[in-house]
């Protein structure tokens, strides 16, 4: 019986820094997820290097990623994705590049196919999720706000935070954990599945 194919468990075993857990992870979704990636880039390598820096971060932020319920698959479709896209924005080709839609698609992958392109109605999305990002920002509790700002914004890893702030590096993960419940209590009902999740990672993930 495989016990990782729970996703609590898995989950969980994660948190507490399992690696066989993390090996089974790493193993059941690599290929998909640099093929998935390839349809965004075409260059083999910095598509590897992207997948193995969403697996790191997954490694670094299980522990949030379990708070909010999230399932495993779901959150590295949604990371790699996302960091796809910023890799493309940054060299500027981004205004010019199409994501096809493969109909074949299943699982996670069809559901990250969708780009905020520049078609209205996407620039409208995006002008939305951002007002409701920055909504949520501040109504969180200022030094909640402050920890989530400074992760998230900044780019501070926790430990920096904690000594900027002179609190241990388990009252940083708290506060972020709450900040992340707030956002996925504010967007899980209004949105769509394929959205809610994209919006998550992109939070929980770091600035590239």
């Amino acid at each position: 019986m495989n016990l990782y194919g729970d996703e609590a468990f898995l989950i969980e075993s994660l948190s507490s820094g399992n690696r066989e857990a993390f090996e089974y992870v790493f193993k059941k979704y690599y290929q998909r997820l640099v093929s998935f990636a390839g349809r965004y880039i075409q260059n083999e390598d910095i598509v590897e290097d992207i997948v193995q820096d969403c697996y790191a971060v997954l490694w670094e932020k299980c522990s949030t990623v379990a708070s909010i319920s999230i399932s495993v698959s779901a959150f590295l479709f949604a990371m790699v994705r996302n960091s796809c896209l910023n890799y493309l924005r940054h060299e500027q080709v981004i205004q010019k590049y199409e994501v096809e839609y493969l109909a074949y698609s299943q699982g996670e992958e069809r559901l990250y196919h969708a780009d905020f392109g520049l078609e209205v109605e996407h620039k409208l999305l995006y002008e939305e999720l951002q007002e409701k990002i920055a909504q949520v920002v501040e109504s969180l509790p200022e030094r909640c706000r402050e920890v989530f700002i400074m992760s998230r914004f900044e780019g501070l890893k926790n430990r920096e935070i904690a000594q900027k702030l002179n609190i241990s590096t388990t009252a940083v993960e708290k506060h972020i954990s709450k900040a992340m419940l707030r956002f996925s209590e504010r967007f899980r009902d209004e949105y769509s599945f394929d959205i809610y999740i994209i919006v998550i990672a992109w939070l929980i993930e770091p600035m590239f």
